[in-house]
């Protein structure tokens, strides 16, 4: 009997990433793909297309549009759906899942003419729960990673065809992805794919991929391309006479399932790795590399497992922030029929800035950006409360939050009643979307200097290694990199401790808690704690956060028991695209050095691309310390230098037993922004 394969990619980009990458991405990877399968329509495949590509080849290149039509009119190309614009359908509200899934439908039906059955599974994040969504939807398979399957106890052997699954009654089909595929499409010589498919002990041999692969990846558009790997291998499937090349709908159609299968909440392999806690990504590798090493993972692999998707949450309270921020939102729109503003919401449920594996995902700032912008822009529109206490971050203790005309800010009393959220309305951006220094699993026996050249690696097999300027910023933190911290320091601090995280810290008010309450429209909140010295003194701090027309001011109250003799600073860290220092007539680019303002108590950055000039001024600080926030992640090219803010340090020396400070932060545009 002859072969099926089920042949399909995946081809994706995210909300707000660069036009140019765009660009790049369809002349290197989406056009020479179709272009070559187009030339073939014995051929059949199945094609997900997320719906930021969508639109973005409806407006650059509507003939790769009519391109596709005619593929899918001639019954050679199957469209698969997802939500459209491709969020982790467990991470979201039911009704979301169904307003997404619904968007690409009707997109596609609209387009196309075309009614969509199947149903590609964002990073492959199965939670038994969205059944129910997805049948809702008239959704009649998904694709999984044969990794689930596994978990569930299944065999290798048993996995080349589908499975039906149930979810209070509801049916849905299951494709398993071969991992053995995917691995040796398109990195292998094309023989390998062509006996492996023929020799696979079932009727389906099953690969659904991302479309980038073939092109964009390092090294893959020659190897694809340039050395035909794409035409060898179409051609040799259909010159193979044992290998028939049919849709996943085709297969629903013609051949029964295997049996019933409930899966557990999983992803692919590797993401079970990368949402681990960083230390037990660490440990999870040497467990793996034993195993190799003893020859038994491969009979062991469906019992070894990781974490699972939502623990980015946990491991990233910066993805968390957003993720939360947009659940509260959606609650709010939950009866609106605003299109337009749950556009945005949709546009604010894309995947890749809330987590990050190979890719740069949570650490690229411009997808963040464009996460916070989107909802701004509800939070600036719809009705919402002005004063909230609520466990906005879901942590189980109560966040604090305010809003004006101008600006969202939110507080979180229980980390040194530090401020987490500064977004403004104006610019559609959070000021506040740093991102900490923190330990990555890859950092770990890390490899120093300059790469050795070498031929084509799957981006999962490539060895990871980091300059020796960059290798200096490794540096970690050790709390989010939030605003309006304040430290007692030892008199004489060298600033550049401060910068590499090795200063002392004399007092316990940089995380500890703070009570709160509400002043008007501002918040107010207090602490007794102590400062250590030559003795122990306690001291009383007490902020104020008060939105005014243009900005906020933050007021500082500190008294002492007893009379202080210590440094004490406000830390500030604020994120822009491309800071740069005011220095009269003198311009600093900020994104990748440090600068002190010695005798100086105010400071003026400006950012060409967000045309703004943020003016901060204290009333009683001595010296200011600016530095960037620099972090060191892995991309499918190796390691980024990646800029995730400025912290801005604002020093002075107390004498005596009393301190206050007003730090009044302005936001406005003007010729040199």
């Amino acid at each position: 009997m002859r072969k099926k394969l089920l042949f399909g990619v995946h081809n994706h980009q995210p909300v707000g990433n660069f036009k140019h990458v765009f660009d790049h991405s369809f002349e290197r990877s989406y056009k020479p793909f179709l272009d070559i399968m187009y030339e073939y329509p014995q051929f059949k495949f199945s094609m997900h297309t997320t719906g930021p590509l969508w639109e973005y080849f409806e407006q650059e290149h509507p003939e790769y549009i009519e391109m596709v039509r005619e593929m899918v009119l001639r019954g050679q190309l199957e469209l698969v759906i997802s939500g459209f614009y491709e969020p982790v359908l467990a991470s979201i509200p039911h009704r979301d899942r169904i307003g997404q899934i619904n968007l690409a439908k009707d997109y596609i039906k609209d387009r196309f003419n075309y009614k969509a059955e199947g149903l590609w599974l964002t990073e492959r994040v199965w939670e038994s729960e969205i059944v129910q969504s997805l049948v809702e939807c008239g959704i009649k398979y998904v694709l999984v990673d044969d990794f689930h399957f596994l978990s569930a106890g299944k065999k290798k052997e048993e996995l080349h065809g589908y499975y039906v699954t149930e979810g209070e009654g509801k049916t849905l089909a299951i494709f398993p992805i071969d991992e053995t595929l995917r691995y040796l499409i398109p990195f292998r010589e094309v023989h390998q794919s062509i006996d492996y498919i023929k020799n696979i002990p079932g009727s389906m041999a099953i690969i659904f991929d991302d479309g980038e692969k073939f092109g964009l990846w390092p090294g893959t558009h020659e190897w694809v391309y340039e050395k035909g790997w794409l035409r060898n291998f179409v051609e040799a499937v259909l010159n193979s006479g044992d290998i028939e090349p049919i849709t996943y709908s085709e297969a629903l159609r013609t051949l029964p399932p295997l049996g019933r299968i409930y899966l557990p909440t999983a992803s692919y392999f590797e993401m079970g790795e990368w949402s681990l806690p960083a230390d037990g990504a660490v440990d999870f590798i040497k467990f793996v590399n034993k195993l190799r090493a003893e020859g038994v993972f491969d009979y062991y692999r469906r019992f070894v497992r990781g974490g699972i998707w939502k623990n980015f949450l946990v491991k990233y309270e910066e993805s968390n922030n957003m993720h939360k921020k947009m659940l509260y939102l959606s609650d709010l729109l939950a009866e609106s029929r605003n299109r337009r503003l749950k556009g945005n919401l949709y546009k604010a449920q894309c995947n890749d800035a809330y987590w990050h594996g190979v890719f740069g995902g949570l650490y690229l700032p411009h997808l963040r950006k464009e996460i916070y912008s989107n909802l701004i822009e509800i939070d600036r529109k719809i009705k919402s409360p002005e004063r909230v206490v609520e466990d906005l971050n879901k942590d189980g203790r109560p966040e604090v939050s305010v809003k004006s005309r101008e600006l969202r800010i939110s507080v979180i009393p229980h980390l040194g009643g530090s401020i987490y959220e500064i977004s403004s309305f104006e610019y559609l951006y959070n000021f506040q979307d740093t991102l900490m220094r923190r330990f990555e699993h890859y950092h770990e026996g890390v490899k120093i200097g300059e790469p050795p050249k070498e031929g084509v690696a799957s981006i999962h097999e490539q060895e990871k290694w980091i300059d020796e300027q960059s290798a200096k910023e490794m540096v970690y933190d050790s709390y989010p990199r939030y605003s309006f911290f304040l430290h007692f320091l030892p008199e004489g601090l060298d600033f550049q401790n401060i910068r590499y995280n090795k200063h002392q810290e004399l007092g316990d008010f940089v995380t500890g808690e703070f009570d709160y309450r509400f002043k008007g429209n501002g918040i107010r909140l207090s602490r007794k704690g102590r400062v250590r010295g030559e003795r122990e003194v306690n001291v009383r701090v007490m902020k104020s956060i008060e939105p005014v027309r243009g900005g906020v001011d933050l007021g500082l109250s500190i008294k002492g028991e007893e009379e202080l003799n210590h440094a004490v600073a406000v830390e500030l860290n604020l994120k822009f695209e491309v800071p740069v220092l005011l220095l009269g007539e003198r311009k600093e680019d900020i994104s990748h050095r440090d600068y002190i303002l010695k005798g100086s108590n105010y400071v003026e950055i400006a950012d060409e691309i967000l045309k703004v000039i943020v003016s901060i001024e204290s009333s009683n600080c001595e010296d200011i310390y600016l530095y960037p926030i620099l972090t060191i992640s892995q991309s499918e090219k190796g390691f980024d230098l990646v800029y995730q803010g400025t912290s801005i340090f604002l020093f002075a020396k107390l004498k005596g037993r009393n301190y206050r400070d007003v730090v009044r932060i302005r936001f406005k545009g003007g010729k040199n922004a």
